[in-house]
């Protein structure tokens, strides 16, 4: 039976890949296919007397129906066995522990158990060196035999269990042969161990047992860690990693075992991080440079390329996975590099190219892969930026990558990239909060209204530009649809950072020509800007920017009678009632003259 969660093809109870328990689905066949016999015969009773069909003759047995009138219900689906129904589906769980994870334990504690074994009877000398590495390939090649003889008998499971025993002996042995007894150069075992890799995952590929391609791919990453790794030629080490990564990548396409994509990456570095720590030298910069693009490709592109020619459907944690190892690739070259500037933000450059130029090739084919693609693309330009350009001027790009990257969520109607959106809405708003924190620090007299202004003012109005721009776009509909919370999130966040901008821009002012008004100042600002606030909720008849405005105005009151009474000189102490007494008049004659419109009249 065809697994309905991972397309793989089962002759038991439980899927061999999964564990998900067949049974249930089948009887559900069975009961869908009784339940539609039922309706048939109930729709024939309650039609009109003199529509009912006439009684059938023996003879139309022979097109599906019974002696008695009856039609018969359609064989049960192929594979569907009256003993599955014995066992309960609650007991799926407990029996794919029992059957899969007590097994990999097992067979686990069985290779550790060879392992101290063989150690034991290297150190006690009870055979030859040759003789006891003879003895393990002669062993591990027995057990993959049996594998098979189990896998013929249809003995799920267990043929699994003892492949990976036999691969995890050959690993063993090729370890031993090189690093205990040094019978055979590195090169040659890291040789031997790649073959004895090769035949794990053509046994799981045959077998469609990606629980042994994982464990096949495990032992092949250990081997470096285990070995002498200073013995390796960097071209010898790096080229070893790249076969593993290649054939993983080739494996999880070939079989659409995505999971081989994750543990091909993660072990990779792993890898390279070790090696780099321990071993790296500065003359090998060009192995490991190439080496580097080399994963980029793999790992950054590769996922998506089964999804594009086999026309599947998309992968989010591909696009996590894809991000992830980009940045990381952005970053090794950069410490390989030392940190230079201009070629640094060269390799960023050709990794966005490289992505947006290949979403903008399959746009018309698969246009959830390739906004996934172009969405990588606008990632790593805005790494670019920020190695390119000065602090001051890098958030007018975030800006930009928001609207970007929100055009491309919507279109493609992704919840992750929208909520890949909003973390970097987030990050733009809080852009810049450095410097409010700095303005109410002792020291704020350094900071004043003309010291870079363009290019504050522009960063200011860029930010609450993409917010309010992003909000609009998406409750207009104006790409692809609505999105609530979304559109709600970006205009509170646009707007409230419109009120911040203003307030650090109006403390600057005060502090460089009129700090005597500093105080009476923030009042009348928070007035007319709740005054602001008021005229749009009424207007457009938005009940969040009325009750904002009302907060608004009870908090300056408060700042007014408990402050600004006692702070300021007379004058301003003036102003402020007088501004503030004023608006909120105004705003009651507009609560007063608009009240039937609020109340949707």
């Amino acid at each position: 039976m065809l697994c309905p969660k991972c397309n793989v093809e089962s002759e038991t109870r439980f899927c061999g890949q999964c564990g998900l328990d067949l049974g249930v689905y089948q009887e559900l066949s069975a009961l869908r296919v009784e339940l539609e016999s039922l309706r048939l015969q109930l729709s024939k009773f309650a039609a009109d007397p003199s529509q009912r069909p006439a009684a059938p003759r023996p003879e139309t047995s022979k097109t599906g129906e019974g002696d008695d009138g009856m039609a018969k219900p359609p064989p049960l689906p192929a594979g569907y066995r009256q003993a599955d129904r014995v066992a309960p589906a609650g007991n799926s769980a407990e029996l794919a522990v029992g059957q899969k994870w007590f097994l990999g334990i097992g067979v686990l504690v069985l290779i550790v158990g060879i392992g101290f074994f063989l150690k034991y009877a290297f150190e006690q000398e009870w055979l030859g060196p040759s003789v006891q590495i003879a003895a393990g390939f002669l062993c591990g090649v027995v057990l993959l035999f049996l594998g098979s003889i189990c896998r013929k008998r249809e003995l799920r499971g267990l043929d699994v269990g003892i492949g990976a025993f036999g691969l995890g002996t050959l690993y063993l042995s090729s370890y031993a042969a090189s690093q205990v007894h040094h019978l055979l150069p590195v090169g040659l075992a890291l040789t031997l161990i790649l073959i004895v890799t090769l035949i794990g995952a053509c046994l799981s590929s045959l077998w469609m047992a990606q629980s042994l391609a994982v464990l096949t791919f495990l032992g092949a990453y250990l081997a470096p860690l285990l070995f002498a790794s200073e013995q390796f030629n960097p071209w010898v080490f790096l080229g070893y990693l790249a076969i593993l990564a290649l054939g993983g990548l080739f494996l999880a396409y070939a079989n659409g075992w995505r999971v081989l994509y994750l543990i091909g990456a993660a072990l990779t570095w792993l890898a390279l991080v070790d090696w780099t720590q321990t071993l790296y030298r500065g003359s090998w910069f060009m192995e490991a440079f190439i080496f580097t693009q080399v994963l980029f490709v793999a790992f950054s592109l590769m996922p998506f390329v089964r999804s594009i020619l086999r026309q599947e459907s998309g992968w989010g944690l591909g696009f996590v996975l894809a991000v992830i190892n980009g940045l990381l690739c952005c970053w090794y070259s950069a410490r390989l590099l030392d940190y230079q500037k201009t070629p640094e933000s060269l390799v960023s450059l050709s990794y966005a190219i490289v992505c947006l130029g290949s979403g903008l090739l399959v746009w018309q084919r698969k246009r959830l892969i390739s906004s996934w693609l172009i969405a990588q693309g606008m990632t790593f330009l805005l790494v670019f930026w920020a190695q390119v350009l000065s602090n001051d001027w890098l958030p007018v790009f975030w800006s930009a990558e928001v609207v970007v990257l929100y055009w491309i969520a919507a279109k493609s109607d992704d919840r992750l990239l929208l909520f890949g959106t909003t973390i970097l809405g987030f990050l733009v708003f809080f852009e810049g909060f450095s410097d409010s924190i700095g303005l109410v620090s002792p020291s704020r007299h350094d900071f004043f209204f003309t010291t870079n202004f363009l290019s504050r003012w522009v960063v200011g109005i860029s930010v609450v530009g993409s917010l309010l721009f992003v909000s609009w776009l998406d409750q207009t509909r104006r790409v692809h649809g609505i999105h609530p919370r979304f559109s709600r999130v970006f205009e509170a966040l646009g707007i409230l950072r419109l009120f911040v901008f203003a307030n650090v821009e109006l403390l600057r002012f005060a502090a460089q020509f009129m700090r005597e008004i500093e105080v009476a100042a923030f009042s009348v600002l928070w007035s007319l800007f709740a005054v602001a606030l008021m005229t749009v909720g009424v207007w457009f008849r938005r009940k969040a920017y009325r009750l904002s405005a009302i907060v608004l105005l009870f908090a300056t009151v408060l700042k007014v009678f408990a402050y600004d009474t006692a702070e300021v000189s007379t004058p301003y102490r003036i102003l402020s009632c007088m501004v503030l007494g004023a608006i909120l008049v105004v705003v009651s004659f507009l609560y007063h003259r608009f009240g039937e419109r609020l109340a949707g009249k």
